[in-house]
């Protein structure tokens, strides 16, 4: 049986509905790797009777129950598939929060992946906490074999924006963030797999750029959530236009 439920070409843009796992091992090596890859959360924290939580953590769409994102995939496996997947001497962007940027920069380590950087997005509207509010995620950045210099070695390390569309995926990233990431490590052309692609947004920022993208979801409403999103894309290139960020 195929791994792939569903295969929809648009453009420069390939999505599959299925299992990433099953699905990279049977792709093309790419040029680069950039995913907001799913995680469980920390359970336990907000009772239920407690107001402080709002937005995607409120308590209509999140259980409180760790799983924010469906499909949580062990960091180990994530991490040796993203390698496998990708050329020799090639970049991957991975985002995590707080709590799991040291295992998934771990896991990374033991999948052959080195480090570059930590990258860090505030996205300034914080989520409410009981421990300091949190305006802040992170993009651990590596690379597989040689190092290469990026298109615009003056980018810094802190990107500051907001988010500027909300699709209905709970944890949609904007455009100008993966953009940044996109057009510091490939080149036109260039083929970028997101195996972990939500509503499309690393596919929005390749079709905006010039790229070739390959997009997986095992979940079937964000896989049509993205095949509606990249289909506008291409009929409209400014419907999901990068707004312009701060870098400090």
């Amino acid at each position: 049986m195929s791994a792939i439920k569903r295969e929809v070409v648009i453009g420069d843009c390939t999505l599959y509905l299925g299992d990433a796992l099953a699905i990279l091992p049977t792709l093309s090596p790419a040029d680069l790797v950039v995913s907001d890859v799913p995680y469980s959360l920390t359970t336990g924290g907000v009772s239920k009777s407690s107001k402080t939580m709002s937005g995607i953590f409120a308590a209509h769409n999140y259980a409180n129950d760790g799983q924010l994102v469906m499909a949580t995939v062990p960091f180990p496996e994530m991490m040796s598939a993203l390698y496998a997947s990708l050329k020799e001497d090639a970049d991957c962007y991975v985002m995590a929060n707080d709590k799991n940027v040291h295992p998934l920069t771990d896991a990374a380590f033991k999948a052959g992946f080195q480090l570059h950087n930590l990258l860090v997005w505030d996205k300034i509207t914080p989520t409410a906490n009981r421990w300091y509010m949190k305006n802040l995620e992170f993009t651990i950045y590596l690379w597989k074999g040689r190092a290469r210099t990026i298109n615009n070695p003056s980018s810094k390390q802190l990107l500051r924006g907001g988010i500027d569309k909300e699709l209905g995926h709970p944890t949609e990233k904007p455009v100008y963030l993966m953009s940044e990431n996109v057009s510091n490590s490939s080149n036109a052309g260039d083929t970028v797999v997101d195996p972990f692609m939500g509503s499309g947004t690393t596919g929005a920022a390749c079709v905006q750029l010039g790229r070739k993208f390959i997009g997986i979801e095992v979940h079937e409403p964000f896989f049509e959530m993205a095949v509606t999103r990249l289909r506008a894309a291409y009929d409209r290139p400014d419907m999901f236009s990068a707004v312009k960020a701060d870098a400090a």
